[in-house]
């Protein structure tokens, strides 16, 4: 192995060349970055839930089509038929201000909750679809015939048991509803089936107060 003798120049380039790799070493160590690009820390969701019913929360009828002019707010009933010749259609609608759900919030959840009080014989397939303009619990079938209705529709089966609540998913509209913080109509209740076939729900006039029709949000505050 050949050793090259020390001069005084090699030495001098020796010297610079760690006086610089301990430079830049330094000059790394030096940096940072400022503390407005970096962010710790987290943020917590809080989640709560409301539920609405009750007769003065709640606004119910059904309209039917044999006594077009007809109102049927005060009855204990929200009465649902497919007869084709004699349809009747139930509509309920839930005063939210109570809740205190912030537009940012929006709903996580939504369950509409009806008491099925007499069984329908059969298996029903029940449409929950938006109301769009207003009505009172003195709406007559003629005057529903009027009013506008959402696009979508959010459905569930009544079973063959009676005396039991039966849930509908009403999220979207829910959400929507809240977001927009446009006017609440509430929803129809039709039967999307053939025949002649009753499906009766216990509306909020109900002397049982559990059977009372009921809406629950779960929400972000």
């Amino acid at each position: 192995m050949r050793f090259l003798r020390p001069t005084p120049r090699r030495i001098a380039v020796l010297v610079a060349a760690a006086i610089g790799v301990g430079a830049g070493a330094a000059y790394a160590a030096s940096l940072s970055v400022g503390s407005w690009h970096l962010w710790a820390g987290s943020q917590t969701l809080t989640k709560a839930t409301c539920t609405v019913t009750g007769s003065s929360a709640t606004t119910d009828t059904y309209v039917t089509q044999a006594t077009p002019g007809g109102t049927n707010g005060n009855s204990g009933q929200i009465i649902v038929q497919s007869n084709s010749s004699s349809r009747d259609w139930g509509f309920v609608r839930f005063d939210l201000s109570g809740c205190g759900i912030p537009t940012t919030g929006g709903a996580d959840s939504a369950t509409l909750s009806l008491f099925l009080s007499a069984t329908p014989g059969s298996n029903r397939t029940i449409a929950v679809t938006p109301v769009l303009s207003t009505w009172s619990n003195s709406l007559t079938w003629t005057s529903a015939q009027s009013l506008s209705y959402g696009s979508t529709t959010t459905t569930f089966t009544t079973g063959t048991s009676g005396n039991v609540a039966r849930t509908a998913t009403v999220t979207a509209d829910v959400d929507a509803l809240i977001k927009s913080s446009s006017a609440n109509f509430g929803w129809r209740l039709t039967d999307t089936g053939t025949g002649n076939h009753t499906t009766t729900f216990a509306s909020s006039s109900d002397g049982t107060a559990s059977h009372r029709p009921t809406l629950t949000i779960n929400y972000e505050k």
